[in-house]
């Protein structure tokens, strides 16, 4: 197989990101805000003003601790770290919220390909683009940053996804480093996913010599993740992380961009959701980003002076099967859990109380509105919500016990399955404990346990179940390998394949749809895997998240980018003038 695994892919603490497509439909071209605070509207526009003034400090909320700095490392890719990395790292290509693909004009004059045998990119680097210490951006920058997530050139580096990387054979600048000329082996389809974002070589030479692949892991899995970053590329730069897990950014002197019209952006850690929306009301903090639930929906609307956008985002939520879990490893159990769990119960019971347009969602690999998106999970009966179907299909696999204490067919009693929920989400606990019940009248028990942190409790193994959110993009073939790529022989854990899902059909076509020349034809072998997959009984999708972004009403330029995240424009965020 082409596509390799060098190591696990990126999981956040409690949820899951990685760059996959919006379906998310826009309003109308004008901005509309109505009574209670909620503003609808155009998503690329939506909330856009020129009457902004200079000045002034935004504070930002983020849930999750850091404790990898590297954006581009397995553990590394945590919604905290994505929206840092937002504003200091520069793209080739930047996700809209509408979830349409835009060259960074800031950055790159041009990108495009310039030769299909062998395919080959050229892109331009804008001369006025400098790091935060004056060192121009150039063709060094690309190609470090291929060779640290190609696993031919650094097979021990910890690269969060290695697509499309592990298919370039050569970065070569010209023009002063200015021209990057890109050269693959094979097609790569998704190839404007590539180089967005891009690490700067000459700060990765100060963690030790980067021409050897020793040289390249040390500055990739210790020097950038364990540093914080002193360098920017964007409209601030880190002035100062915390002692309370905050980091505090002012205004990078070096930027090439249109000059930002804030002071300061300030990253304030809070890691109970339940407590950011009374840190917006009491001031504390200005904007907050929190996966949506009941309460907090209800808690921002009685706020005044807020505004908030709630809209289909690009990620979807879904529960994961643990393959490694003894119990699970059998699909018949795996299959009776879906079957008895009722998808549409769950919804109506939590994000179906504050929209009303949430619905199951029926692919494994296809947001509802995408090319290739159709109804596949219903064939296999994934989240009927039939208990006497559930226990039908462990009877005939020859379980016994059903509807007391289940008892595989190897005589073995089924132990407690641990579902680990993340601590301060009321969402997933409640989710959580719908699954509990849904699957006692088979006669399985499941204790809900929470954990404060979901990466390290799967990481640890203990677990059977767990809920939470992944990403998806306009890059389909990309967005789904590491999802359901076979992890490497052995693995006890596998990020973003939480349950070490593999099937080497699915292998073979995720690595066909990487391959090919076209997005009609990487569609066709991507719906041929998600049938393969819903096969497996591995993952039960839920629905299209709902992205939840509130905001004091004094900010103008903000809205929510569930792709890119609120932060793709922070140099376009001001307070109203007479704020």
């Amino acid at each position: 197989m082409a596509i390799r695994r060098t190591n696990s892919m990126a999981l956040t603490a409690g949820a899951l990101a990685l760059l996959l497509t919006a379906c998310a439909g826009g309003g109308g071209a004008k901005t509309a805000t109505s009574g209670d605070g909620r503003v609808t509207g155009e998503l690329n526009t939506v909330n856009a003003t020129t009457a902004v003034g200079t000045g002034g400090t935004v504070t930002y909320t983020i849930t999750y601790p850091i404790s990898n700095w590297n954006v581009l490392n397995t553990g590394g890719a945590t919604y905290s770290v994505i929206d840092i990395s937002s504003v200091l790292l520069p793209n080739a290509f930047v996700i809209q919220p509408d979830g349409t693909v835009a060259r960074n004009e800031t950055l790159v004059t041009s990108a495009e390909k310039t030769a299909d045998k062998p395919q080959t990119i050229t892109y331009t680097i804008d001369p006025k683009a400098v790091w935060s210490d004056g060192t121009p951006i150039t063709a060094d920058d690309f190609a470090y940053t291929w060779r640290a997530l190609n696993p031919r050139q650094c097979p021990k580096c910890q690269a969060g996804n290695t697509a499309g990387y592990d298919r370039i054979t050569s970065v070569k600048g010209s023009n002063q480093g200015r021209t990057v000329t890109v050269v693959f082996d094979r097609p790569y389809v998704d190839w404007q996913a590539l180089f967005s974002p891009i690490l700067p070589a000459h700060v990765a030479k100060t963690y030790g010599p980067t021409d050897t692949p020793a040289g390249l892991e040390k500055s990739f899995n210790e020097g950038f993740a364990k540093s914080v970053p002193k360098f920017s590329a964007g409209p601030f730069r880190i002035e100062e992380f915390t002692a309370d897990g905050s980091v505090v950014m002012v205004r990078n002197e070096k930027w090439y961009g249109k000059a930002p019209h804030l002071d300061k952006l300030v990253f304030r850690l809070i890691t109970d959701v339940s407590q950011q929306p009374t840190s917006l009301a009491n001031g504390e903090v200005d904007v907050i980003y929190p996966n949506p639930q009941v309460d907090i929906v209800q808690q921002v609307d009685d706020l005044p002076a807020v505004r908030y956008q709630v809209t289909p985002s690009a990620s979807v939520h879904q529960i994961w099967l643990n393959h490694n879990a003894p119990a699970l490893k059998d699909v018949a159990l795996r299959k009776a859990i879906f079957q008895a769990v009722s998808v549409k119960d769950l919804i109506a019971k939590t994000i179906g109380q504050f929209d009303s347009t949430a619905e199951p969602r029926l692919s494994q690999m296809f947001l509802s509105g995408a090319p290739g998106y159709a109804d596949v999970v219903s064939a296999f009966e994934y989240g009927i919500g039939d208990a006497e179907k559930a226990k039908k299909t462990l009877t005939d696999a020859g379980y016994t016990g059903v509807g007391t204490k289940l008892v595989a067919p190897d005589g073995k009693a089924v132990g407690t399955l641990r579902f680990a929920v993340q601590a301060g989400d009321q969402l997933r606990a409640s989710e959580a404990q719908l699954v509990k019940a849904a699957v006692a009248p088979l006669g399985v028990d499941v204790q809900v346990a929470t954990v404060s942190n979901t990466m390290d409790a799967v990481q640890e193994g203990n677990w059977a179940l767990t809920v939470g959110t992944v990403s998806q993009s306009p890059f389909t073939a990309t967005s789904n390998i590491p999802y359901f790529l076979s992890c490497e022989e052995g693995a006890s854990f596998c990020r973003f394949n939480l349950g070490n899902y593999g099937n080497p059909k699915v292998d073979e076509l995720l690595d066909d749809a990487l391959s090919a020349t076209d997005a009609e034809e990487a569609t066709k072998k991507l719906q041929e895997a998600d049938k393969i997959v819903s096969s497996d009984y591995s993952i039960l999708p839920l629905y299209q998240n709902r992205s939840f972004l509130a905001y004091n009403a004094k900010l103008g330029n903000i809205r929510d980018n569930s792709l890119a995240f609120p932060t793709y424009n922070s140099e376009q965020w001001g307070l109203l003038n007479g704020s």
